[in-house]
Order: structure tokens, then C-alpha cells, then sequence
């Protein structure tokens, strides 16, 4: 399986959140900046504000702190003093020509006769050659010569000359080894392992070199008129860019740009750059390449030439023939690259441990970097060999960790010499060793374990693709200068729809496309990218790596995407849960209308619970708790509410989502029907709620040996005298109903005579009733004094002093038994994407990090259809994504919901019911895909995110596209008095022309109805809903099943009266409570959701117990 971080090629920095938090506070930076900042380490706020200020005053060490320097100056000074012929001897690199030309720029401004030289690649090659010197002495005959960027390894040499009568100094930066020259003064920060000064190059070294001169000669600051040159060497090297190298190039560039040298600037000009952008990380690509091709291309004295030059006019010229060296260098190294690649297809290579290649009359100059470009092609160690004369000199190039040196060292009795260090080697063989040396290696390098050979890179921080705006990403721009130790940095997004795909360039080589991660969409484009015409063909989500920049273009500037890597998500090595495949193949058949949650049935078995009757009632509380919650301990609510309501006194909790409000009254109901044998009625605002609590309650109730039962509006005739039948008969121990229903049959309620507890879930819906809003709920007391006054429990999460205090009135509570749980749910966040354009991509990328995710949709259809999504996006997870909802048989869903407690389900999609009675913790993220039916919903399902208590996710993707949906269902449930008026007159007019019965014909009725009310037309769940309204008020019946079912009128139907409808009732009030909860949760500032999810609104009476 595909994976950001799986497949090993890229390692995540940790992320830092609270010193992100304290970083932006502090310092007032960006978030993005932040992010960086703290994921890098550096969360110490003052470390921070000395990182994004480089000073050289703060940050530069003393020269002499670096081993030889204060003997290295004594010489110099002393030449200078005594007037004698300086030459200063470098190398053909940039480190070399610019440590070469700070040095004789600064001798010269001391008055010194200072002549410079860097040695040819061809011919005299690198450091003090014997070929070089002499080419040195005929040129000035020195009497001293100051070695820069070279010279530590050079005993033999520096030996020589001073055989012949000529002093040296050494400036190096290397790594010493027992060549170092002796008998002269030699400075090297690598001489001493606690040098501070240790990372600086070579130009750093001749830097301080000047600094000391200019110091101990009346001119301290003389060494700042150079740090432009020094930070190109510095770039160039790669050197680590913290402490004195940051410092040290961020005032170079600031020097360059205030004061550009002719030579630097006419190379600008060639380059197509403006000095005023330059920056630490476009320099290794625009300026330093050019004066790294003369080096590589043998013609170093023009690009050395070009850095000392003070005319313009020929600072142009020399720009201009750099210029043409680079562009035949990008030929040489092209035409070598194609050569290379084709002679290893010759070869057959198919998948060996190194690559090594050599041809004849290859160009010496760019071994090294086709080498590299075959490290990059086959992700293996590469040695590419220029052969001469029967000798073979190859340039070499590791990967990962395999350190290439020691094995070359293992193969040296096949060659001339060799020398470099673990990423890199230089090697000499005979060319008729070639392949004996290929073999050996090979067999080495075969004996590595894998990882080795894997190069692992960094990413910084995870983003979402709206994070990137052009300001956050300038902002960026303060981490400057960026080079190694503070690389420019990547960022990663995951689960990633690339829009527009396009292969472009001349070759397509190059993949254009729009990133989008649902919230936020990106231009990006992809260079080189491997196998570009797959990945344009690629339909499902992706992972990416990338820089982000800002790219003007005829004066706009917009964000674009650099992409180094796409990570594809394919199914190799994917888990797959077999309940989530067994599930999904039952997709179809879940959405035909199976059944809803039951009364009563002859397969209604409940388990046996023996003995638990036989404890006493402390013990059987902590039994049922270790049941329902396992080892967890009661909440101090939880325990609280319990206690009273074993003593018989009714009594409101006020408690935040999630926080167990539901335990209370269960086990409170289990510990009545097994102690008392007495029953429990629980009461939920609306019917939907009870249709979710249903199932749940129904097992978790059956597995103690009790029976629940469900009696709405929605129940036929049948269905409602099981239930009635059931409590006067002992074997329906808990009822679940609506207000509506149980205020107009609380009469068939009382009939058992067996009600001794009474909860009102959702209580401050109760506290409308005095406004006429809930008027069932202004019932209560009398219905409590049907019932026989029974224990109350109110639950909310929601209740002022004037919602308590009426909620108190209604069900006998006195004020003191008012219980406030003083918890808030810290732990939740919401991510707020209401209205969102394209929901699918975000919810894909959301789903894409494989946390346990629960995502919520309004109907069993959308269920189907947003796994499809999820599973054709996301292959690599598809294993371990499956939908729920009621359609599914019972026993699959029981198994879905303990795949996904253990774990082996990632992501449920399911309708509201999903959740509800089962211990599921540790679920990170829920995703309200389409809108919640009301506030109680809405609450429910946010509630079940984080109930560990670590930090977890809500996240609104909803709309006010989803209303008509939610109508729709809504009016399928119960139809509005104008529909139902429509109804009616259709039916009269059948039964008149049938003259009695007629044969129920549901197309039929929709066709009439609608031609006797044309701006309203029903559907055939509407027409449902309305025969069975008619049949609960008796203005007709519905007789037989299926195709055969006839329609019989009341002879003479009195007065109809809807409100003696519980089912229209419940309908009615169920459509209000969604359009205040639209006109709520489509509007209202994400604070105001947060808060109402995270902490109860709470009276100020009543006993408030702590936080756990």
C-alpha cells in the first residue's frame, strides 16, 4: 500500500502545537512560519527571534578561535610589511574562486602585491600540483603563497617548496588527516573538534583571514565589504547555514543587492534574474551553476575573471562567454545522461544494487553530475567512468545510507586509487577491470540491508491546501536564508484530487494539474515527473510533496505548487476487513425499505441474566455499570443522579454531549425492572430519536434478559396493543416513545399499572411548552398523575434558569435535585466547512489519514454512495471503509460496529443511528457530511468524537443544499394538513365511484391528488403516511397486503381533528424543529457551535459536581 510515509522515501517532523501557539502570540508571525519554526525546534521564543534576525554582530566568533589563525596572520602581516609578492592559491570550484578572490581583493586594498590563481581541472588538476607551481612561479616568482580552500592535505607539496626557498600558509576548512603540512602556519576550523567556527567554507576561513588583518591594521570592518563574495562560496559548498553561515549569507545577500559587484550583476543579466530577488535558495540555481560550468567545463579564469572584474562593459563579456560555457556544459551533460542511460539498457540492468557505466572520451567535467542523475533514475549507487588510453576514471554518487566509500575500499585490489568519503567517491581503474569491478561491487553492495539504499527526506509539516495563500506563503520568506540545515520547506497534503490533469512540455515529461483538497485548490505542476502519463490518468486521491511559491505573471501573483513527489493510493498490501466487503455487497439490498425499529416480534428473544436478581442494589449497580461501560468508573454526575434516583426522588441532569446522559436512565431502568419488576417510559422530543435509540436499547436491554419496545405515531394498531399488551403482561420493561403520543394514550400507558420511571430525553424541549411551541410537553403533570407519579429524570444539555425551572414544574423535580456536570469537552474542535463547493474531495482528504472516522449523511442512499466514493478514491483504504445503516441485517450491523471498536474499520458512513449505545472512545473525527434533522441530532453525533478525551475533530461539511432533502423525508413521514387535505379528496373521490372498497392503488392517489391540489404533489411515501393518519384518527382502514390491499371509508367520519393525531403531531413538530434548526446552524458564528457542543448551558441553582 501506498503511503506518505510508509514507503520510507519521507519522514515527518513532529509537529509542536502549543509552541506554535506561543511562537505566533510572541512573535507575531504567520501560522505557516510558526509551524515551521516549532516543528524544526526551535519552540524557545527567544531562539526564534534569533533565528529569523541573522546578525553578524551577535552571531560572527572571534577569528582566533579557529586553530593557526593568529600564526597565519603573523605571516601575512609580515609580507605585508616587508612588501613581498603574495600569491594566493585556490581551487577551480566557487568555494575556491571566491575564498581565491575576497582574499586578493583585501590583500591588495592592504597595499600587498597579491596575484591569484586557480588551478586548471585538465592538466593540472586539484590543490598544489606540481604542474600548477610551476605555472605559479613563472607567473610572479612569490616569496609566499596562502593556500585557500585547499593546502591541509598537501604535506608532500608544501614540503617541496619550501625546499625551494618559498614560505606558505595553509587556509583550509577540510577534514585534516596525517598529511597535514608541517613547518608552516596553518589554519583549519576542523583542526579542533570544539572549533565553534567548524561549518564554515573555505571563503569563510579567508573571511576571517581578513577580518584578523584588517583588525591588527586599523581597519576592523574591512571584512564586511566582502561577505557578498563569501556567502556565494558558502552556497556553493552547501555548508550548513545556522550560527555564523546564516549570518553570514543573509548580509551577503542583503550586500549584493544593495551594492552588486559588475561581474555578479552582468551574470544576473544572462540568468534572466533581478538582483533585487535574489535570494540563499535561488542563487544555487541561477548564478553559481554558471561559475561552477567554467570549473567543470576547463575554463576557470573567465568565471574567476568575471568575480574580480570593476568594468561593466567587460563584466558583460565575460558574462556572456560564461553564459555560452554553461549552455554547451547542459549539452555535454544531456548528451552524456542519454549515453549513460542507453549503455545501461545495453547492459541489462534490472534491478542490481549499483549502477557502474563508462564509455570512451566521456567528459571528465560532468561525471559527477550524471552520476547523480543516475542515483535519481534507479535510487541505487552509481559510478559513471570516463575511459582514456585503457584507464578508467570514474566519479561516483551513493543513495540513502549506504556508505559507498567502504565498499569501494573492499574492491581496491581492482584499482589504480580511489579516494572521497561515504556519499561520494572518485576512482581509477584499468578499463580491462571494468566488469570484474562492477561484479565485486555489486556482490558487496548485494550484502546491505534494503533500507539502506532508501533515501529518506524531510517534510516539515502537513498543511491544507487553503493555508496557502500568497500572503502565508511571502510570509515564508522570513525563515531566509535557506541552504542545508535550513533547507526551504516541504510540505505535505494528503488525500489530494488533482483536477485538469495535463502532460505538457516537449517531451510531456511534465504533469500540470489543479491540487484541491476539497477546501482549497492550487495550481501545481510536477517537473520530470515519473511515469507522467499514469499519473495523468490517475482518478483517485493522491498524497503530495511540495514547495510552495508565489508566481507572478503578467502582475498577478498566485500560489503554485512545486511538487517533488506524488504518492499514488493503490491496493498492494492494503488491509481488508471482511465484514466491511461483506457489508458493502449488501449495499443494494440495504436500501429497500426493510424494517424500522421494532415493537415487538416473535423473534424479540432477550438472553437469560441469571442472578443478577438476586443482588442487592448497590451491587447490581456496579454489575450493570461494568456491563454497559466496562471498566471505566461512573461519572461524579452519573453517580450522583443515580443515587437520588434510588431513593425516588425525580431529579435533572445537565450534562455536555457525550458526557453519558443516556447511562443514567438505562441502568437506572434495568435496576427497576430487576429489582421492582416495575417499567420504564422514555420520551424523546422526536420520533427520528427514538427510531436512532431504538436499536441499540433494544440489545444492550436484551442482553440483561429485559425487553424494550418502541410506540409511535408511526406504529400501526397492531403494533401499539403488543406494546400495551407487553407492559400489562410484565414482558416490555422499557417503552420508548414521543410526547405527542404518550399525552394523547397515556390512559393505555397507565392501564399496566406498572410505570415507576419516567425520563424526558432532551428536556429543554419541555421548557417550550408554556410558549405553546411543545404543548404535548404541558401535559406532563397530568400524565404523571395517570401514571401513578413516577419517579422523573429530566436530561439536557441545554437548560437556563427559566428552562429548569419550568422543566421542574412539569415533572415534580424539586430545585436542590437539579444536577450540573461542570465539564467542558476541551478536548473538541470544530472545523468549520459549511456551504463548502466540493465537499466529495474534502471529505476524501479528510478520510484519507486512516483515523477512525465517522461520517454522517441524512439517508440510507447517500450512506451507499459516499462509501462508493470513499472506496473508488481511496483504494488503499477501501478494506477498511463500510456504510451502516438500517437496511443492513442486524446481525451485520453488529458486526460493523465491532470492526470498527477494534479497529479494523477505519471509516463508518452512516445514517444518525450509528454510535448511539456503543462504547466507541477514540473516534478522532466526525464528519457531518449533510445536514442534522435538528439540535439534538446535531449534538448527538458531534458528541461522539473524542470521548477519550484526547483531541478530536467535528467537522461541518454541510449545507443549504441538503434542506430539501430533510423536507422531503420529513413530509414522507407525515404530510402538512394542506397535503393531507389533497389526500382526502382523492380518496372520497374514489370511494364514491367505487361505492364502498376500493383497490388500493398508490400511483393512483399520487396522480388524483395532485390534479385536486397541483401546486402541491405528493410521492408515494407521503401518500403512505397519510392513509395511516386517516387510519389512526378511524376515518378508514386498510385491509390484506401488498398489490391486494383495499381501502374501506368510514361511513360517516366525524369532524377531522388532526391534533388527535399522534403521528401528524410528531410530523408537525419535527418539521418546525428542523426549520429553527436551519435558521440556527446555517447561520450562526462557529464560536456559538462550539460552545453548544462542548459545555452545557447550565441554571445557577441545583448541585454542581466537578470535573473529571
Amino acid at each position: 500500500m501506498a503511503d506518505l510515509f510508509t514507503e520510507g522515501r519521507w519522514s515527518l517532523l513532529s509537529a509542536n502545537p502549543a509552541a506554535e501557539l506561543e511562537l505566533r502570540r510572541s512573535l507575531g508571525v504567520s501560522p505557516l512560519v510558526a509551524r515551521v519554526l516549532a516543528a524544526r525546534g526551535l519552540a524557545d521564543v527567544e531562539r526564534a527571534c534569533e533565528f529569523l534576525e541573522p546578525s553578524l554582530a551577535r552571531d560572527w566568533e572571534d577569528p582566533l578561535c579557529i586553530p593557526g589563525m593568529g600564526e597565519v596572520a603573523d605571516r601575512v602581516q609580515q609580507a605585508l610589511a616587508d612588501g613581498e609578492v603574495i600569491a594566493v592559491f585556490g581551487d577551480f570550484d566557487v568555494d575556491g574562486m571566491t575564498s581565491t578572490c575576497l582574499l586578493t581583493l583585501a590583500l591588495r586594498h592592504l597595499g600587498a602585491e597579491a596575484h591569484p590563481f586557480i588551478p586548471h581541472r585538465f592538466g593540472e588538476g586539484y590543490g598544489l600540483s606540481k604542474e600548477a607551481l610551476n605555472r605559479v612561479l613563472e607567473a610572479c616568482s612569490p616569496s609566499l603563497i596562502v593556500t585557500v580552500d585547499n593546502g591541509i592535505a598537501s604535506g608532500a607539496e608544501v614540503e617541496a617548496l619550501l625546499a625551494r626557498g618559498i614560505d606558505v600558509v595553509v587556509t583550509d576548512h577540510h577534514e585534516p588527516s596525517d598529511l597535514v603540512p608541517r613547518g608552516v602556519p596553518v589554519t583549519d576550523p576542523k583542526l579542533s573538534a570544539d572549533c565553534p567556527s567548524r561549518d564554515l567554507a573555505g571563503a569563510g576561513v579567508a573571511l576571517k583571514l581578513v577580518q584578523e588583518l584588517g583588525r591588527r591594521l586599523g581597519e576592523p570592518e574591512l571584512w564586511r565589504s566582502y561577505t557578498d563574495i563569501a556567502m556565494l562560496g558558502t552556497l556553493s559548498d552547501m555548508m550548513l547555514l545556522q550560527g555564523e553561515n546564516r549570518a553570514l549569507v543573509a548580509d551577503g545577500i542583503e550586500r549584493m543587492k544593495a551594492a552588486p559587484r559588475p561581474g555578479v550583476s552582468a551574470l544576473a543579466d544572462v540568468a534572466n534574474i533581478q538582483i533585487a530577488d535574489i535570494s540563499a535558495d535561488s542563487l544555487p540555481f541561477s548564478v553559481i551553476p554558471r561559475l561552477n560550468a567554467a570549473g567543470r567545463m576547463g575554463s576557470t579564469d573567465t568565471a574567476f575573471e568575471l568575480l574580480m572584474v570593476e568594468d561593466s562593459r567587460r563584466a558583460a563579456m565575460l558574462a556572456t562567454q560564461l553564459e555560452e560555457t554553461n549552455t554547451e556544459r547542459r549539452a555535454i551533460e544531456s548528451k552524456l545522461t542519454d549515453e549513460a542511460m542507453a549503455k545501461i539498457d545495453a547492459l541489462g540492468y534490472s534491478g542490481g544494487h549499483v549502477v557502474v557505466v563508462g564509455g570512451e572520451g566521456w567528459h571528465e567535467g560532468v561525471k559527477g553530475i550524471v552520476a547523480s542523475r543516475i542515483v535519481n533514475r534507479y535510487h541505487v549507487p552509481a559510478i559513471l567512468f570516463s575511459i582514456t588510453d585503457g584507464i578508467a576514471k570514474g566519479s561516483g554518487r551513493s543513495v540513502g545510507s549506504v556508505d559507498l566509500f567502504h565498499a569501494v575500499e573492499q574492491c581496491s585490489d581492482c584499482l589504480v586509487r580511489f579516494g572521497g568519503h561515504a556519499g561520494a567517491v572518485g576512482v581509477t581503474c584499468e578499463a580491462s577491470r571494468l566488469d570484474e569491478f562492477r561484479e565485486r561491487l555489486e556482490a558487496v553492495l548485494a550484502g546491505l540491508p534494503a533500507e539502506q539504499f532508501q533515501d529518506t527526506n524531510e517534510i516539515t509539516a502537513m498543511v491544507g491546501l487553503e493555508e496557502l495563500t500568497v500572503d502565508s506563503v511571502a510570509a515564508l520568506e522570513a525563515l531566509q536564508p535557506f541552504g542545508r540545515g535550513n533547507k526551504k520547506p516541504l510540505f505535505a497534503a494528503r488525500g489530494v484530487s488533482m483536477r485538469n490533469r495535463a502532460c505538457v512540455g516537449a517531451d510531456q515529461a511534465h504533469l500540470r494539474f489543479f491540487a484541491t483538497d476539497g477546501v482549497g485548490c492550487v495550481p501545481a505542476i510536477m517537473f520530470r515527473a515519473p511515469d507522467a502519463a499514469r499519473l495523468c490518468d490517475c482518478d483517485g486521491a493522491v498524497d503530495l510533496v511540495f514547495e510552495a511559491v508565489n508566481e507572478t505573471w503578467q502582475g498577478r501573483t498566485k500560489v503554485k505548487l512545486m511538487v517533488k513527489d506524488i504518492l499514488v493510493r493503490d491496493v498492494d498490501g492494503a488491509s481488508c476487513c471482511p465484514v466491511a466487503e461483506e457489508a458493502c455487497a449488501l449495499a443494494d439490498e440495504s436500501l429497500v425499505d426493510g424494517e424500522g425499529p421494532r415493537a415487538l416480534g416473535a423473534d424479540d428473544s432477550v438472553a437469560e441474566a441469571p442472578g443478577l436478581e438476586s443482588l442487592d442494589e448497590v451491587a447490581l449497580t456496579a454489575e450493570l455499570a461494568r456491563r454497559m461501560i466496562g471498566d471505566h468508573d461512573l461519572l461524579p454526575a452519573q453517580a450522583e443522579a443515580l443515587g437520588r434516583l434510588s431513593r425516588g426522588k425525580s431529579c435533572l441532569a445537565v450534562m455536555a454531549t457525550g458526557r453519558g446522559k443516556s447511562l443514567i436512565f438505562h441502568l437506572h431502568a434495568a435496576r427497576e425492572a430487576i429489582l421492582e419488576g416495575r417499567a420504564s417510559v422514555f420520551v424523546y422530543p422526536l420520533r427520528a430519536l427514538v427510531a436512532d435509540q431504538a436499536f441499540h436499547l433494544q440489545k444492550s436491554l436484551g442482553a440483561l434478559g429485559l425487553r424494550a419496545a418502541v410506540v409511535t405515531g408511526e406504529t400501526d394498531q397492531a403494533g401499539r396493543d403488543a406494546v400495551f399488551d407487553g407492559l400489562m403482561g410484565a414482558t416490555v420493561d422499557v417503552v420508548l416513545t414521543t410526547p405527542e403520543f404518550l399525552a394523547i394514550h397515556a390512559n393505555r400507558f397507565a392501564e399496566s399499572g406498572r410505570v415507576s420511571f419516567l425520563v424526558v430525553d432532551e428536556a429543554h424541549h419541555a421548557a417550550e411548552a408554556k410558549s405553546g411551541h411543545r404543548s404535548a410537553y404541558g401535559e406532563l403533570p397530568r400524565v404523571r398523575g395517570e401514571l401513578g407519579s413516577p419517579t422523573c429524570l429530566a436530561v439536557t444539555a441545554t437548560a437556563s434558569d427559566a428552562a429548569a425551572a419550568e422543566i421542574c414544574s412539569l415533572l415534580g423535580i424539586d430545585p436542590g435535585d437539579v444536577i450540573v456536570d461542570d465539564a467542558e469537552r476541551a478536548n473538541l474542535r470544530i472545523v468549520d466547512h459549511r456551504n463548502l463547493h466540493d465537499r466529495e474531495s474534502a471529505l476524501v482528504s479528510l478520510v484519507s489519514g486512516g483515523n477512525k472516522t465517522i461520517v454522517y449523511v441524512t439517508s440510507r442512499q447517500q450512506s451507499v454512495e459516499v462509501v462508493r466514493l470513499l472506496r473508488h478514491r481511496l483504494p488503499d483504504l477501501a478494506g477498511r471503509i463500510a456504510f451502516y445503516n438500517a437496511g443492513l441485517p442486524r446481525d451485520v450491523r453488529g458486526r460493523v460496529e465491532s470492526a470498527f471498536r477494534s479497529g479494523d474499520i477505519a471509516c463508518i458512513v452512516s445514517t444518525s443511528a450509528f454510535g448511539e449505545g456503543v462504547n466507541l472512545p477514540d473516534v478522532r473525527d466526525v464528519v457531518l457530511y449533510t445536514l442534522p434533522f435538528d439540535r439534538v441530532e446535531f449534538n448527538q453525533m458531534s458528541g461522539r468524537a473524542g470521548r477519550d478525551g484526547l483531541a478530536a475533530c467535528v467537522h461541518l461539511l454541510f449545507g443549504g443544499r441538503d434542506v430539501r432533502l430533510n423536507e422531503k423525508i420529513l413530509a414522507a413521514g407525515a404530510p402538512a394538513r394542506a397535503d393531507l387535505v389533497a389526500l382526502w379528496r382523492a380518496l372520497v373521490s374514489l370511494s364514491r365511484a367505487a361505492h364502498g372498497a376500493f383497490a388500493l392503488d398508490i400511483e393512483q392517489l399520487v396522480v388524483m391528488a395532485a390534479q385536486c391540489d397541483p401546486a402541491r404533489p405528493l410521492d408515494p411515501s407521503e401518500v403512505e403516511s397519510g392513509l395511516a393518519v386517516f387510519a389512526e384518527l378511524g376515518f378508514l382502514s386498510v385491509d390484506g397486503f401488498g398489490d391486494s390491499r383495499r381501502v374501506r371509508m368510514a361511513p360517516s367520519p366525524e369532524h377531522m381533528d388532526l391534533e388527535r393525531s399522534a403521528r401528524y403531531l410528531e410530523g408537525l413538530q419535527g418539521r418546525d424543529e428542523f426549520a429553527n434548526f436551519c435558521d440556527w446552524v446555517l447561520h450562526c458564528p462557529q464560536e456559538e457551535l462550539l460552545a453548544h457542543v462542548t459545555r452545557p448551558i447550565a441554571p445557577s441553582f441545583g448541585a454542581v459536581v466537578g470535573k473529571v
